[in-house]
């Protein structure tokens, strides 16, 4: 069975904070957005664990289908910066760094915590590069994109619409 929704872009948007997801409305041949409004969100809040909650919550679940856990939690991280302070550019480039296969880098000096995030962006990099065998047109092709800062002090994106774009 083909999804009904297909995810095309994730974003964040820091004021109100939510979760943004572009998304492909397969029945009805549509481009639409989803906002998901952050609620209960703070700099100490467990970013895995409010990935896990977002994707299970079955208001959001089936268009979140084809986001992966990881992204979610990316979002949520980039939320959490922002609430401490950082810039955004400061925050993607942490980010960057802690979810980085360095080439040179000796895994056996790793330890086992350190060894299953490797892996774990491993896997995730063969999944977004390997297409689906049984599904003609699978796109995987979800990535995160961040509209200029002041562009996101002037949305005003706080309803659960799923307005037609």
């Amino acid at each position: 069975a083909r999804m009904t929704f297909s995810a095309q872009k994730c974003g964040i948007c820091f004021q109100p904070p939510a979760i943004i997801l572009i998304y492909r409305d397969n029945i009805q041949d549509k481009t639409r957005q989803r906002i998901m409004p952050v609620r209960n969100f703070s700099r100490f809040s467990d970013c895995s664990r409010a990935a896990e909650e977002l994707k299970n919550n079955p208001r959001h679940k089936a268009y979140l289908e084809g986001v992966s856990l990881r992204q979610l939690q990316k979002l949520y991280s980039l939320l959490r910066d922002h609430l401490e302070g950082q810039s955004l550019s400061e925050s993607l480039e942490r980010y960057h760094h802690e979810h980085t296969i360095d080439p040179e880098e000796d895994m056996n000096q790793l330890d086992d915590w350190e060894l299953a995030k490797r892996k774990s962006i491993m896997d995730e990099l063969f999944e977004q590069n390997r297409k689906r065998k049984d599904d003609p047109d699978f796109v995987y092709n979800v990535e995160v994109d961040f509209p200029e800062d002041e562009q996101l002090e002037s949305c005003a994106w706080d309803t659960e619409s799923d307005e037609e774009m």
